[in-house]
C-alpha cells in the first residue's frame, strides 16, 4: 500500500511540475479579437475578375476562425489586409498530341500587406506564387469554367496560406 502512495505522490507531482492542467481549468481569454478589413484586391493582371475572387477567398478564409473580426469597412477596421494580382498566366503542362494540350496550369503572383490602420504600419508583408492545374476541354464554355474552377481553388489555397501567416503576426 505504501509503495501505491509514493507511485501516486510521483505522479501528481510530476503532472503539477511540467504544467499540466486538465482542459477547462484556465480561465476564459476575455480579449477582444482584432477587426480585420478586405477591400478589393488591385488587378494588374489581363484575367477580368480575378480581383473579387481573391478577396472573396481571403474573406471565407477569415471568417472561418474567431481570432479576427471581420468588417466591411476599412474605416472600422484596427487592421487591413491588401493585395495586388501581379499577374495570371495560363500555361499547358500535358498534351495528348502534338499540338493539343490537356490539362493547362494557372499561375498567380499575389502581393499582399497587412497595416494597422491608426498608424498605417505595415505589419506583414509577402508575395505569393500559387500554381493550380486545370483540365482543358475543347468545348469553350467548358473550358473558360474549369479555369474559372482553377483559378478559385488556386485563390481558396492561397488564403488558407495567407490566414496561417497573419494570424501569427497579430
Amino acid at each position: 500500500m505504501t509503495c501505491g502512495r509514493v507511485l501516486a505522490f510521483i505522479l501528481i507531482l510530476a503532472f503539477t511540475g511540467c504544467g499540466y492542467k486538465p482542459l477547462g481549468l484556465e480561465p476564459y481569454r476575455t480579449e477582444v479579437p482584432p477587426v480585420l478589413a478586405i477591400p478589393l484586391f488591385a488587378n494588374r493582371s489581363t484575367e477580368l475578375g480575378v480581383e473579387a475572387i481573391m478577396a472573396n477567398a481571403m474573406i471565407h478564409a477569415f471568417s472561418q476562425t474567431k481570432a479576427v473580426r471581420l468588417t466591411t469597412q476599412p474605416k472600422d477596421a484596427e487592421l487591413v489586409l491588401e493585395g495586388k494580382v501581379a499577374f495570371v498566366e495560363n500555361s499547358s503542362v500535358a498534351f495528348n498530341e502534338i499540338q493539343r494540350s490537356t490539362v493547362r496550369r494557372v499561375t498567380m503572383k499575389v502581393d499582399l500587406t497587412l497595416k494597422r490602420r491608426t498608424t498605417d504600419k505595415t505589419l506583414w508583408k509577402d508575395t505569393v506564387v500559387i500554381q493550380e492545374d486545370y483540365l482543358v476541354d475543347p468545348n469553350y464554355q467548358i473550358g473558360e469554367t474549369l479555369k474559372d474552377r482553377g483559378i478559385r481553388r488556386a485563390a481558396a489555397t492561397l488564403a488558407q496560406r495567407v490566414r496561417d501567416k497573419v494570424l501569427l503576426v497579430i
